[in-house]
């Protein structure tokens, strides 16, 4: 009798993986006023300050985030960061199949390349942009090479 259980439930198991990966969960409280992000891929490290963050847009499987923000950079062994002095506005495009940073609203900007590198590795000149859409989309600080299989990203670079 427990085979059978078993049996019977494992397909509705299966069925619940799949919807879930195909209906993203997005979570934007990674990026809110005064978080910052950091990618320490060369040095010195880059650095974004969030001065303010906004939902534009969302519908299913998409959301797009307006932020305000400043940049700076900080060295490996420093721990002052030096902030440039001009604030800008960025748009941040939640997407599983079209994850990307724009400069202006209703625009795609170049598709960021999570999960679908070789051995999903990210090309070093992406990772601060990765890193901070990967916190902007997901609260993810953790190893951005891992995160396309995390969220089931899969865009060729």
């Amino acid at each position: 009798m427990t085979k059978i259980v078993t049996l019977l439930l494992f397909p509705a198991f299966l069925f619940s993986i799949e919807t879930t990966a195909a209906t993203p969960k997005f979570n934007h409280k990674g990026m809110q006023k005064g978080a910052t992000s950091m990618s320490c891929y060369h040095d010195p490290c880059s650095v974004t300050r969030i001065m303010s963050t906004q939902i534009i847009k969302k519908k299913p499987g998409y959301t797009q985030l307006k932020l305000k923000a400043i940049n700076g950079y900080r060295g490996w062994e420093s721990k002052k960061t030096t902030w440039e002095h001009e604030f800008y506005t960025m748009y941040i495009n939640c997407s599983l199949k079209r994850p990307n940073i724009s400069s202006k609203p209703n625009k795609e900007g170049y598709l960021l390349p999570i999960g679908g590198g070789k051995y999903g590795v990210i090309p070093g000149a992406d990772y601060p942009d990765v890193t901070l859409y990967l916190q902007a989309c997901h609260n993810y600080t953790g190893d951005i090479d891992e995160a396309g299989a995390r969220y089931g990203y899969n865009v060729k670079d």
